[in-house]
């Protein structure tokens, strides 16, 4: 689901949520409180929440815009480990420009109107296009492994597992743990997701033809890369460009 609201609502009383949401505050103040205390928020900023850990959050007297999303999957963990922001809720100041961030949110609500798999499937990328703009400009954390560092800086490269974690500094099998434990994934897969996602963003913001995008993420065959992006995206290059295009075309009327 997805939705926003203004003005001086009432508190969102204690509550915890099955599966994960993000809260983008656009203008106001409040706060919020989780188990580790009580914190401010001052637009712009977002809050990740986590499923099973109580929370609460409100505006102050004056009121404030937001915009939230429920979302679940792995790559919720992916995400989470590309930004080092560790486990429980999380508190930013920042988000997505004001433009893409509303073209964004109306899509998504346009997608939340359509029953069927293609409708989720475009929520979907929706909601990969906001985490990354969301966490595109997370501090890095020194203390973060080294080994998803490694695979989003090597991805489009075609490297073996073993030189992937050699270039991270462990050995194959502790590489292989530490992927897994990160985001849920093998290599190969982080690997696959890390290029889809570039992929996507390259189809929905540059006008490069479809063998140059799959070149730009280290896929030289330009009908494999058709054919994977069409069964993991669930639409094909040209038709994903498409739809992201309408989707701003249409906001830029609205």
């Amino acid at each position: 689901g997805a939705g926003e609201q203004s003005g001086p609502l009432p508190p969102l009383a204690e509550r915890v949520l099955s599966r994960h949401a993000l809260v983008l505050v656009s203008s106001g103040a409040g706060t919020f409180t989780d188990p580790a205390g009580t914190h401010p928020v001052t637009a712009p900023a977002w809050i990740w929440l986590e499923p099973g850990t109580p929370h609460s959050y409100g505006p102050d007297a004056h009121g404030w815009t937001e915009h939230w999303v429920l979302f679940e999957g792995v790559g919720a963990r992916t995400y989470r480990s590309h930004s080092g922001i560790g486990d429980g809720h999380v508190l930013r100041r920042g988000g997505p420009e004001p433009a893409e961030r509303a073209e964004i949110f109306a899509a998504l609500h346009r997608a939340g109107t359509v029953p069927g798999r293609r409708a989720q499937l475009h929520a979907s990328s929706l909601v990969h296009r906001l985490l990354g703009a969301l966490l595109g400009d997370a501090e890095e954390d020194p203390q973060r492994t080294s080994v998803t560092r490694t695979v989003l800086a090597t991805a489009t490269e075609d490297l073996s597992v073993a030189q992937r974690a050699a270039l991270s500094g462990v050995g194959v099998d502790e590489f292989r743990a530490q992927i897994r434990r990160a985001t849920g994934l093998t290599p190969h897969e982080f690997v696959l997701t890390t290029r889809l996602s570039r992929a996507q963003e390259l189809l929905a913001r540059s006008d490069l033809p479809i063998w140059q995008v799959a070149a730009e993420v280290g896929i030289d065959d330009a009908s494999y890369f058709t054919r994977l992006f069409t069964r993991r995206i669930g639409v094909a290059p040209r038709t994903f460009r498409h739809e992201q295009r309408r989707d701003r075309a249409v906001t830029s009327e609205t």
